[in-house]
């Protein structure tokens, strides 16, 4: 297996197909709510376009991660990533929000095939001690990508047009299938199912059923944040006179500080003090989510977008880590197909909680009800267990 932590010859290829791939997703973050609404929709149906493709990946993600630990990654990864070559072309013909849940729909099971087997991906090939830096590079990969993307998409349809952002989303989809076909190798592990007896073996460690809750509700918190952020924060930065482009920043700022913080605290997770990472970053982030109302311009509200990707950062990465050590190394797929499902479910709830209490009580509303979301995850985060020690493959 590859040591992440010295040589990324193995992971390099597969963190640039990650990054390639959400870049061209998120160039779109900025003027989906606008290309939804314009096509007829509600704030309500904007919230079931946006959820439906996280609906689609709770009841496509543990079938499909169980599949590639039978068959293998590679291929089913290629097939997910294909989906976001020309999901985006539907997108410019679309002549109703409501043909929108369709084309979601099928982006949900494309997105199902392509992050928790590149999470496994990764996992397959690196050592128990390197855990939490391999995976804090993945976050860093994915984050970063969001932090450049909206902002590259806000500029493409200022200057470009509403289709712009989706032809290149489309290009760049393309690219992550070359990346993938030419540099990615299956792990030998996982070419053939020589044991099949081994899907038989117990999926969560004795002990650490909670623990693998908790941990897939930072997660679950962290789907919330972006559902918001897709749903609800160009209309809440709209209402403060703030521009496509200001849009991209508020982005940069919190993938930017996601990304960082994921390669730093990826590395103090191998350390040790999992738990108190996960704690922290969860209580940072719904503080910061918390103060939100009281931002009235750009530098506050990236400001506090920022901190709130500083503490996803340092949580994310050990959770993760910790989902690895307490379950079993030959049901990764299936595994990481659970953990992605939390963060599904929580892409799932956020539009729908954020575009019911915006319909009912306004935009600001929903702002009140992330952060008591927060908090709730928070605590729950306390009945984390970290392992004696962390279990070599």
């Amino acid at each position: 297996m590859q040591d992440s932590g010295q040589d990324f010859s193995a992971l390099g290829p597969l963190y640039l197909a990650v990054f390639v791939a959400v870049l061209g997703f998120s160039l779109v973050a900025p003027i989906f709510p606008h290309y939804a609404l314009g096509l007829g929709a509600s704030y309500t149906l904007l919230g079931f376009i946006v959820s439906i493709y996280g609906a689609t990946q709770l009841l496509t993600q543990v079938p499909i991660g169980r599949l590639s630990d039978r068959i293998g990654r590679k291929r089913i990864l290629l097939l997910g990533l294909a989906t976001f070559t020309f999901m985006p072309l539907l997108y410019i013909y679309a002549s109703s929000a409501y043909i929108l849940l369709l084309i979601r729909a099928l982006g949900g099971v494309g997105a199902s095939a392509v992050w928790p087997l590149a999470m496994a991906l990764i996992v397959d090939q690196t050592r128990a001690e390197g855990r939490g830096a391999a995976l804090g590079w993945y976050n860093a990969s994915f984050y970063s990508a969001l932090a450049f993307g909206p902002l590259f998409g806000g500029v493409l349809y200022d200057h470009f047009g509403m289709n712009a952002p989706f032809y290149f989303w489309a290009l760049l989809g393309a690219m992550a299938v070359v990346i993938v076909q030419l540099n990615v190798k299956e792990p030998v592990k996982m070419e053939i199912d020589e044991h099949p007896e081994r899907m038989e073996k117990r999926l969560i460690d004795r002990g650490y059923v909670l623990t693998f809750l908790a941990c897939c509700s930072v997660v679950l918190w962290v789907g919330v944040v972006g559902g918001f952020n897709y749903t609800m924060l160009p209309d809440y930065a709209a209402g403060l006179g703030l521009s496509a482009t200001d849009v991209g920043l508020i982005y940069m700022a919190y993938g930017g500080g996601t990304a960082l913080s994921n390669i730093y605290f990826g590395h103090q997770a191998d350390r040790g003090r999992r738990k108190a990472l996960i704690f922290a970053g969860c209580l940072a982030g719904a503080s910061a989510f918390a103060l939100l109302p009281r931002a009235f311009g750009l530098p506050e509200v990236a400001l506090l977008f920022a901190a709130m990707g500083l503490g996803l950062g340092a949580g994310n990465p050990a959770a993760a880590s910790l989902i690895a050590d307490t379950t079993c190394a030959t049901r990764r797929g299936e595994i990481f197909g659970i953990f992605n499902t939390a963060r599904m479910l929580g892409v799932v709830v956020g539009p729908l909680i954020a575009g019911l209490t915006a319909d009912a009580y306004g935009v600001g509303s929903t702002v009140s009800a992330f952060a008591a979301i927060a908090v709730a995850v928070t605590l729950f985060t306390l009945l984390v267990k970290e392992p004696m020690r962390a279990c070599e493959d």
